[in-house]
């Protein structure tokens, strides 16, 4: 199925690692414009050279998401470039220590809700107004099932994932009538190179992982990346303000 994506300039926060660079490569394989922003050039540059690798063109921005004035510098980059973005995928998130709340200490706290939820809110506000006047515009947030349910030592990641939702659904509520829309893909065990490389050589850790899923296997960051894809994409149109859980059934788990 052709996705009508050819062509549509897309910003992929977060997207040279892990489920954000595959979101990068699922929408560059789709003939977008793919611009992943990342911190690390090199790492950023790479991305950029499987993308085209994959048929698209591409453009890397390099800057901190939380330092307002490199994210709107490498957002200027991208208009002058290539114009206005209509797609925003968010893919960043903070590498957080589990730990109870009362442990967390200020620096900490306030570093994760600059990344996790705070930046994804500036960029939303810096592109919907483009979005409306092209009268199309896609948002995808990564979300987590820990949004929904409490975590053991997690709850400002909770609280983040949480905000994203609560982001998709106002986002919805004011701009769907101008052809934006805003959605939340829920991840859930994905096989990302975080994840492997904490279950290397520990067969169990893997077979614990796995059982916590109702497909009994880890979920393959490809198979997310096409479901952002889809929902960036106009055939996606009557989709907006919702959760996609897209866990290979990890959300069906008692436990979350």
């Amino acid at each position: 199925m052709d996705l009508e994506l050819r062509g549509r300039v897309a910003l992929i926060a977060g997207g040279t690692r892990g489920l954000g660079r595959a979101a990068t490569l699922a929408l560059a394989r789709e003939g977008a414009l793919v611009a992943p922003l990342g911190r690390d050039p090199e790492v950023v540059e790479a991305t950029c050279a499987a993308a085209r690798e994959a048929g698209a063109e591409a453009l890397g921005l390099v800057a901190d998401l939380t330092d307002v004035g490199a994210t709107d510098a490498a957002l200027e980059r991208l208009r002058e470039a290539h114009g206005a973005p209509t797609i925003l995928v968010y893919a960043a998130a903070s590498r957080y220590r589990i730990q109870k709340l009362h442990t967390v200490d200020d620096a900490s706290a306030e570093a994760w809700l600059a990344l996790d939820l705070e930046a994804a809110a500036r960029l939303c506000r810096r592109l919907v107004a483009d979005m409306m006047v092209a009268r199309y515009g896609r948002v995808v947030l990564f979300g987590s099932m820990a949004g929904r349910a409490g975590v053991a030592g997690g709850t400002l990641y909770s609280m983040h994932k949480a905000g994203l939702e609560g982001l998709a659904r106002g986002l919805s509520v004011d701009y769907a009538r101008r052809g934006v829309t805003a959605n939340v893909c829920n991840v859930g065990i994905a096989e990302t190179e975080r994840v492997l490389a904490r279950i290397a050589g520990d067969p169990e850790a893997r077979r614990t992982l796995e059982r916590a899923t109702a497909t009994r296997t880890l979920t393959r960051p490809e198979d997310v990346a096409d479901v952002v894809a889809f929902l960036c994409s106009p055939r996606a149109a009557a989709i907006t303000g919702a959760v996609i859980d897209a866990t290979s059934g990890a959300h069906l788990n008692n436990n979350w």
